[in-house]
């Protein structure tokens, strides 16, 4: 808390205390206002809030608590608790049977509780099933002196004989019936009187439950579940109500699945309640688990995408690719041919992001290198033989704009190394960022304070990007960007969450947001694989998140895709792991997830990689534009997508939408130099090659040409009424007016 008091003085005196007074009052004001608006996850979409209960079990609280590590499970149904349980405990209903003696004589051998009892004077008993049923098993639990026969008759099948000895007298004892005869009656007999102290009957195979109650009818659009079982599920069951009482199936799910799953709906159900029902298997001591579900509208975790904004960048300083020091050639980049590296891919880009390896530069922070030194021939610490100088300087021969990534990790930088993390990173800083962004002759345009650090101590990170930031800062006017985050999922596997890495105390020097986005979802049997960019499960929707967090946080910053792409064969080489996708799907798929990273507000977005990389498949591994060094860098489709894209928008900016849902996509593009405009339309689907469509956008231009994007794709036209008529397929088109 603040105060400030005033006190009498004669004239200016008064006037000036009082000013100065008022200006503390305010700065003070504003300061704690600020503190208070910050917000860690401002970008988070919260699940419906739910009342959940449960069928039985412990931990209930772990199905909503947002940590998909924790779980509830439920008690084992068999091979005893399912006898006090009406839902399952076939004779606690009264109107599924009559018994001799009557039914009150022996009530307190069908209450589900086995301490009571029925004595059977006679020694017989006799229960029939008014409507027979195929039942399970039946539990039974006696005081007997001589052996109680047990005789099941069915309606279709001869009568099965049990006993029940002297021996097990007060056991609960189970009995697994000739299943799916129906039976009529069961019959129990002994020479001697006995105290029936239960019987029981699993009709049907054991379930569990868990119920979500919204409080009101909600709009569901989205379900998400972690809901990995051993083998004792068989099957679990989603279903909805208006009231709690009429129910309908919604979905099953996988009961081994492993992941959290996100699933969105076809269409949003009117309901306030959901109800996920586990079938166990018919086995002793078989358990339920549910570790994290949440319900959310039809946007799901990610929300509504950000309202539409046209773009500062135009395509060429928008889009760019990710390279490496050598361009996989391993020597520096001026002793390449002509036509090969760096020379390679200004066709299709201006903008370049590289991974500078810090521990390329120095052993540790204690021992910073000497980049003068390092430019006059004489290496680092670390490399004798290295000059970044050289490297970038031949890359801006071409005009390329460089954001140079300082790359650190455990496993090749440990966070351990830094002492004093804030101090050490500043003193870095101002080496780097010195001899680097000189503001007269800068080598790079963007500095990076990590790449993925994911498993760096969040508090050490937060030192370094404080500390490096500012001594940057302090020396140069070059853009500076934090580590890659999200921020719309806290328990990330990645350890990726936005508030692990930035807070208000680090954040004043830095342009923006930076994040990698790609395009991978699990599906329902668990299995991970690619899927479009539309899809709505895929990360690209993300975007709204860190937009909330941006708005929130850092109003007037940017956000910066530093990594996207997508993996596929080509260039020589084949894509064989789940995350692959063909050839062509990479090719058109990649430029649609650009035009919409453009579209959600990314100021950049970069594609990786420029290259295949030279080992066997796996992620990431085959998303490059090319193939490996062991293929020459062949071409692979995507790069000539990715050219002739370049082609058309180079000069544009993303400008509006023209239409944008699960049926097409139009974006509008504007040249701000000559007024043209452009329009790139697409449909939303899986396979390119899907048979054409019509689709209608409210257009009255006049059309001069459409391309499409892969060639063999024609794409017929009709204009009338203000209305373009176009036939598509799942290519993109270039329309020209």
């Amino acid at each position: 808390m603040f105060s400030v008091h005033f006190v009498f003085l004669p004239g200016h005196m008064k006037l000036q205390y009082h000013l100065i007074a008022f200006l503390l009052l305010f700065l003070c004001m504003a300061t704690e206002i600020v503190a208070q608006h910050w917000q860690a996850d401002a970008g988070l979409i919260k699940p419906f809030e739910a009342n959940v209960t449960v069928s039985s079990g412990k931990n209930v609280q772990a199905i909503t608590d947002g940590k998909p590590q924790t779980y509830w499970e439920s008690n084992n149904p068999l091979p005893f608790h399912y006898v006090a349980e009406k839902r399952m405990n076939f004779f606690l209903n009264n109107e599924n049977f009559r018994s001799i003696p009557n039914q009150g004589f022996v009530q307190a051998a069908f209450d589900g509780n086995p301490n009571t009892k029925s004595k059977i004077e006679t020694g017989i008993f006799r229960l029939q099933i008014i409507h027979p049923q195929a039942l399970k098993l039946i539990t039974l639990k006696a005081d007997v002196t001589d052996t109680l026969e047990i005789t099941v008759q069915y309606k279709e099948a001869p009568p099965q004989h049990l006993v029940y000895l002297p021996t097990q007298r007060f056991q609960l004892i189970n009995f697994r019936l000739q299943t799916p005869h129906h039976v009529s009656t069961i019959l129990l007999k002994s020479h001697q009187s006995f105290d029936l102290y239960e019987l029981a009957s699993l009709q049907k195979y054991p379930v569990e439950f868990v119920q979500l109650d919204f409080g009101r009818v909600q709009k569901i659009g989205w379900i998400a579940s972690r809901h990995l079982n051993s083998k004792s599920v068989q099957k679990i069951r989603i279903y909805t109500s208006l009231d709690g009482n009429q129910w309908q199936f919604l979905l099953n799910l996988n009961p081994q699945a492993i992941p959290y799953l996100q699933i969105p709906l076809k269409k949003e159900i009117d309901a306030r309640f959901v109800k996920i029902v586990f079938t166990l298997n018919l086995k002793d001591y078989q358990k339920a688990n549910l570790w994290e579900f949440a319900v959310y509208d039809r946007y799901g975790p990610y929300g509504k995408p950000p309202k539409v904004k046209v773009s500062i960048n135009d395509f060429e300083h928008a889009f760019g690719i990710n390279t490496i020091w050598g361009w996989g050639y391993s020597v520096y980049s001026d002793r390449l041919k002509p036509g090969t590296g760096p020379g390679k891919f200004r066709m299709l880009t201006s903008q370049l992001r590289t991974y500078h390896r810090l521990d390329w530069d120095m052993k540790n922070p204690q021992h910073l290198p000497d980049y003068q030194q390092m430019a006059d021939g004489k290496g680092t610490p670390v490399n004798q033989w290295l000059n970044w100088d050289r490297e970038y300087g031949y890359w801006k021969t071409f005009d390329y704009h460089i954001d140079a990534t300082l790359s650190f990790k455990e496993d090749n930088f440990p966070d351990t190394l830094w002492k004093n993390p804030f101090e050490e990173s500043f003193v870095f800083g101002q080496k780097f960022g010195q001899h680097f962004g000189k503001n007269d002759h800068p080598l790079l345009d963007k500095i990076e304070i990590g790449n993925e650090p994911w498993n760096y101590s969040g508090v050490v990170y937060q030192k370094i990007l404080a500390g490096m930031s500012k001594g940057i800062h302090s020396v140069s006017n070059v853009k500076i960007l934090p580590c890659a985050v999200q921020a719309y999922k806290p328990a990330s596997d990645n350890h990726d969450y936005i508030s692990k890495y930035l807070s208000q105390d680090n954040t004043r020097w830095i342009a923006g947001l930076n994040t990698h986005i790609y395009s991978y979802v699990f599906r329902k049997d668990g299995k991970r694989v690619a899927v479009m960019p539309e899809d709505p499960r895929s990360a690209v929707w993300s975007m709204a998140n860190l937009s909330r967090y941006r708005d929130t946080n850092l109003p007037g910053k940017k956000i910066y895709v530093t990594e996207f792409g997508f993996d596929a064969a080509g260039g020589g080489e084949n894509c064989i792991h789940a995350e692959c996708v063909s050839e062509e799907q990479q090719a058109v798929f990649g430029v649609r997830m650009a035009l919409i990273l453009w579209r959600l507000g990314a100021e950049n977005f970069y594609w990786y990689y420029f290259a295949n990389v030279q080992y066997d498949s796996f992620l990431h591994n085959r998303s490059g534009l090319c193939g490996s060094y062991a293929t020459g860098f062949k071409k692979k489709l995507a790069f000539y997508t990715f050219r002739k894209t370049y082609q058309f928008l180079g000069p544009y900016h993303f400008f509006k939408v023209a239409r944008e849902d699960d049926q097409v996509y139009a974006y509008w593009f504007k040249n701000f130099n000559n007024g043209k405009r452009l329009l790139v339309v697409w449909r939303p689907v899986t396979k390119i090659a899907v048979t054409p469509r019509w689709i209608t956008l409210p257009v009255s231009d006049s059309v001069n040409k459409i391309t499409p994007l892969l060639e063999g794709f024609s794409t017929p036209y009709e204009i009338s009424s203000g209305k373009l008529k176009l036939k598509l397929a799942g290519s993109p088109v270039f329309v020209e007016f």
